[in-house]
């Protein structure tokens, strides 16, 4: 099966170049002179249409393929994954969804989660952005004396906005969440790791001043932006997670045995995920590790 779905994947790709080089091919001998204009249509719906036809059949049973047994909201990330060349496309959508959802003051979760922010403290900077756009655009309209280029330079800031605030706006609609004794951490839309709550050892209050953006350090997980953490969790059993960072950064089959993260409500995500915690005398010990003494339920934030 997965040589099939390779060899679909080959054929779709070489077809779609195939259907590129002629229409480049057709163009390029019309405006060289070389056929003329009549001609070079006829041979464009004679040979692009079947190309085009049969390129939109593959395309539906690849990702059709690619699907099958998908819920609703891993459509998307399937298709993805089936084809890295559509994943800007697919950030852009994704990002206009959630500046949707937060216009309407919703968020992405089930029945009973009890949802906790990450992105307080994460909007100065895109928010600066947006005027810097907004002020580009206005300049733009002073000096630019060509009213068809200023409309295209126009429609391209305003989009530029709005992806920008929809980027802002996913962190917002995807929060962190508890649900049936389970603790979601997310990434945007991405689910970072779930874990039951009793597979949870300790969970305190933590600053780490050294890193601003999401990292991966050992077993070591790293959830903030442009911020210091403010809780860190450590697990039992380390949890498999897709960490948000680059590829390269990110080991093979990484399991998190700990998680330094912020939220919003650093006293009320401590509390609920305490509320269920089973009752330890003591933060447990990590393999490899001598024993430590017992850590205090709420100790001072350390910093690094």
């Amino acid at each position: 099966m997965r040589l099939d779905t390779e060899r679909l994947r080959l054929v779709h790709r070489l077809h779609g170049g195939l259907s590129l080089l002629v229409a480049l091919t057709l163009l390029t001998l019309s405006l060289g002179g070389l056929i003329t204009t009549r001609t070079a249509v006829i041979a464009f719906l004679s040979i692009e249409l079947p190309l085009l036809a049969v390129f939109v059949v593959l395309t539906v049973i690849r990702f059709r393929r690619a699907t099958l047994g998908a819920g609703r909201g891993e459509i998307l990330d399937r298709w993805g994954r089936e084809e890295p060349l559509i994943r800007p496309a697919l950030t852009e959508l994704r990002a206009f969804h959630a500046l949707g959802l937060a216009a309407r003051r919703r968020k992405m979760l089930g029945p009973g989660a009890v949802p906790f922010g990450y992105s307080r403290g994460s909007s100065t900077f895109p928010l600066v952005l947006v005027g810097l756009s907004v002020g580009e655009l206005v300049i733009v309209h002073v000096l630019v004396p060509w009213p068809w280029l200023r409309l295209a330079l126009a429609l391209l800031t305003v989009w530029g906005v709005l992806f920008v605030l929809g980027l802002l706006a996913s962190r917002r609609v995807h929060p962190h969440f508890i649900a049936q004794d389970r603790l979601h951490l997310r990434w945007g839309h991405e689910t970072v790791l779930a874990t039951p709550l009793d597979n949870i050892a300790s969970a305190v209050p933590l600053a780490n001043h050294a890193h601003t953006q999401p990292a991966v350090a050992e077993d070591r997980l790293i959830l903030t932006q442009f911020q210091s953490t403010n809780v860190r969790l450590r697990f039992t059993e380390p949890v498999p997670a897709a960490a948000p960072v680059a590829r390269k950064q990110r080991p093979e089959g990484f399991r998190a045995a700990e998680v330094e993260l912020f939220v919003d409500d650093p006293e009320a995500f401590l509390a609920a995920v305490r509320s269920r915690e089973q009752q330890r005398p003591g933060e447990s010990q990590r393999p490899g590790q001598p024993q430590r003494s017992e850590e205090p339920q709420l100790p001072e934030e350390p910093q690094r």
